[in-house]
Formats: structure tokens, sequence, C-alpha cells
């Protein structure tokens, strides 16, 4: 396994010096994680993890050449049939800046990792921890599945880049194909920051002889084609790359998909692939859906604060990206509009949970802030509340409180989500936090054997 890095721009703010020997950090300690899945051999592929990490988020000590810092980085995949164990390893990220006024300090750091995994069902675990401040965390869960390629047509991922360019240089960190691409894990685009995305592509198993059409869409969260071009080729090999650039500058701010179709002579789609990204160009306003117009009449009496309240209550169905982009919004009709378009999304289902509607949402945070308060920290932020807000209330509740030296713990069963699931809350400091500890909710914490945390 190799480490790359690369540095990239980004819009970040500063960090505060304490003393002189240290630079500790203002804002939460954050990552950025994408992947690709490339072709391998007949059993396994090769899968790209690519990691941005933020100088200005990480702490960092004095040293003879200025301030130096690391990011840990540990990733745990297991199939989630048999739980065997494929990748278990930890990485550290070196940070390094001149001093907190240099460009280095407001950078985006990029690593990329590589590993060949065989096929199957995966579950990745990433987290990431800053290491001169370990209570500084941030993790993520991934599902996804590894199909070797077989002898018919198929593609590798998207990969959406902040460049590529042609290169001969094969010791380049970024080196593949003929090409150093430089991968762009926030997923972020627009006239500030990245105007251009990059596209890689790897296409297998193609017709020597076949006049092919390779079609680039941009589309909005829905799917609809917002901008589409097209570039017939005659690849002339079985296995080829396809690379491109596409201009972002124009899109407002939100949440978009960039497809990828591959079209035969009789412009017949046979291939379709696509990737999620994001874009923030405040200077452009979007033309706002209808939902979504009527959402925004809804938040019309809310001011910028209370606007930036109630999408801190929503962070639980919020992307990374969507969360860094309204920080970003400073101004009231940006604020309103963001989140009328993110409360449309939410009512048609987002982040893989069921429709819900604003109204019922907010009623569920109101619900948990009055059972679930934990001494200083609102209801909707306990294991409890969350559960709560994002499922609704439980079918049923078996209370057991504390009986033969055990903790107390609470059962919540749901009949209808996913034929049948549970979420068991264990209070295990005794002043009333119930922690989750397990659940048969796919995508949430799972310890078949949670009942030793009783004793």
């Amino acid at each position: 396994m190799k480490l790359r890095y690369w540095a990239l721009l980004s819009l970040l703010i500063a960090g505060t010096l304490s003393g002189q020997d240290k630079v500790h950090p203002t804002s939460s300690f954050t990552i950025n994680f994408d992947l690709a899945r490339f072709k391998n051999n007949d059993t396994t592929q090769y899968v790209e993890m690519y990691i941005a990490c933020f100088p200005h988020l990480v702490t960092l000590e004095q040293t003879a050449q200025g301030f130096s810092g690391f990011v840990e980085i540990r990733l745990h995949m297991q199939e989630r049939e048999t739980g065997a164990v494929v990748i278990d390893n930890r990485s550290l990220i070196p940070i390094e800046v001149a001093d907190t006024a240099s460009p280095g300090y407001r950078t985006t750091l990029v690593a990329q990792m590589g590993y060949i995994v065989p096929g199957g069902s995966y579950e990745l675990k990433v987290t990431a921890i800053d290491s001169l401040a370990t209570s500084r965390q941030d993790s993520l869960t991934l599902h996804f599945n590894i199909t070797p390629v077989a002898e018919v047509l198929a593609s590798s991922d998207i990969e959406i880049c902040s460049n590529i360019r042609k290169s001969t240089n094969q010791k380049d960190p970024f080196y593949k194909n003929s090409h150093e691409v430089v991968p762009n894990p926030t997923l972020m685009f627009g006239p500030a920051n990245h105007p251009v995305i990059f596209h890689y592509l790897e296409l297998y198993n193609l017709d020597k002889e076949e006049t092919y059409t390779v079609k680039t869409v941009l589309a909005d969260a829905s799917g609809a084609p917002l901008q589409e071009s097209a570039r017939k080729r005659k690849f002339g090999v079985k296995d080829a790359i396809d690379v491109g650039t596409t201009n972002a500058t124009k899109l407002a701010s939100g949440r978009y998909r960039f497809q990828v179709v591959l079209l035969n002579s009789a412009s017949e789609p046979i291939l379709r692939r696509e990737k999620m990204f994001y874009a923030y160009n405040p200077a452009v306003i979007a033309a706002v859906p209808s939902g979504a117009q009527m959402m925004e009449t809804e938040l019309s009496g809310l001011t910028s604060e209370e606007l930036a309240e109630e999408f801190g209550v929503a962070h639980y169905l919020a992307t990374q990206q969507e969360i860094d982009t309204f920080a970003e919004i400073k101004a009231l009709e940006g604020r309103r509009d963001f989140l009328a378009k993110f409360w449309s999304e939410v009512a048609n289902g987002k982040m893989g949970y069921g429709p819900i509607n604003r109204q019922e949402y907010l009623l569920r945070v109101k619900k948990a802030n009055e059972r679930y308060r934990v001494l200083s920290r609102a209801g909707y932020k306990t294991d409890r509340g969350r559960v709560l807000v994002l499922y609704s209330e439980p079918d049923e509740i078996d209370r057991r409180p504390s009986n033969e030296g055990g903790k107390p713990h609470e059962i919540w069963s749901y009949y209808t989500i996913e034929n049948g699931v549970t979420f068991v809350f264990v209070d295990r400091t005794g002043f009333g936090d119930y922690m989750l500890v397990h659940s048969t909710k796919r995508g949430e914490l799972r310890d078949d054997s949670w009942q030793r945390l009783l004793q």
C-alpha cells in the first residue's frame, strides 16, 4: 500500500495559536472520502480510496521548520455475510506547514490508497484521528459490492478529479495509464475552487471495430439533464480509457449528478455510469423546483440565524459537503433557497431514509428534546433521540430497569422497517444516557454480543 499526496486549492479558514508551540483548530475535525473500483483480474477488483484532509483542522506542534502534525487513517473492511476481514490498516498522513500564514495552511491534502479485493459484498469503516488531539475524530461507514469484470462490456467507476493531464512520469504517485490523474475527494466544484470537472473512466471488453458515442451529462439531483456533450470514438482496442472535461462555473450551489453514457453505432445506450458531486457558486441563483418553491414560502418567516439553527438539527440527513456548503452561505435568501431544496429532497427520501416532511421531522426533534435530554445535551443529540428523529416512534419499547446488578436498558422494535428491526440502548454510565449498543437495522451499529455490556 502506498500513500499519495497532492496539494489542492480550497476555501478554508485558519486555526489559532495557543502560546507559541501549538496550533489548536477552532473548527471541528473532518475529512472527505471517495473511492473508485477498477478491473484487476477475473476474481478481484482494484479499489482506490481517496482521502482529503485539511491542515487548518489538524492540531499542529512547532518544529524547527515550522509546524507539523499527523492525521491517522484507520481502514477496516469486512465481508458483510461472513465477517471476514480483508483490510485492517492504520496509516499516518503527515501535515507540515511553514506557518499559519503560508498558502499550505489553507490547502487540501489528498491521500490515495489502493487495495486488491476479491468479489463480494463489503462494509468499510473509515476513521480519521487528529493525532495530537485524539478526541478529535471523524468517521464514516460505506457498503458496496466488488464484482469482478467478466468477458462482457463493463467499466470502472467514474473518478472525478481536480486535474488530469498526459504524463510519462511513471514515478508520479498519481500516474495511471499515461496520465496524471489527481482525485478530488471533496467532490466540490465551482468557480472559486475547481471550475472544471475532469473525469477518468476505464472501459473493458470493447468491440475494436465499433464506433461508439461517449456522452457526458450534467444532471440535477433528481436526474433531469442540464447540459450534455457527445463525442464519437473508435477505440480500436479491447480495454481503453476515456478522459474529458466539463465546465462547472454556471452551476448554482447544490448537488448534481455527473453521468457518462456509452452508445453503440445505432445510438443505443449500452453502458451508463454516474457520480454525485456538489457545486458551490453563490453568484448563480438556481431555478427552484415547485416542491422546493412551496417549501421556500414555508421558510419565509425565519431569520438567517433561525435557518441555520434548523439546518443544524437536520444534520443527520445532510452530507458533509452540504454542511460545508451551507456554512459558506451567509445571505438570508441563499440560506432559505438552500434549505428549501434540502427539505424538498428529504420529503422524497434522502441518505437511504424514507420520506420525511419538514414538519414531521421537527416534531420528532421536539419530542426527542422533551424525552431524552441528558444534562446539557439536547435530546435529539442522544442516541435514542437520533433514532426517534430518523425512524419515528417505535412500535414497541421493552424497558428493562436495573436488576441483579445488570445495567438498565431498552429494546426498541420497528415491525415495518426491513421486515422488522430492533435497537438496543444501554445506560452504561448510570446517568440516564442510554447509548446505542446494537441494532439489526442495516447501516447501524451491530454487536450481537451486546449483552456482555449489561455487566
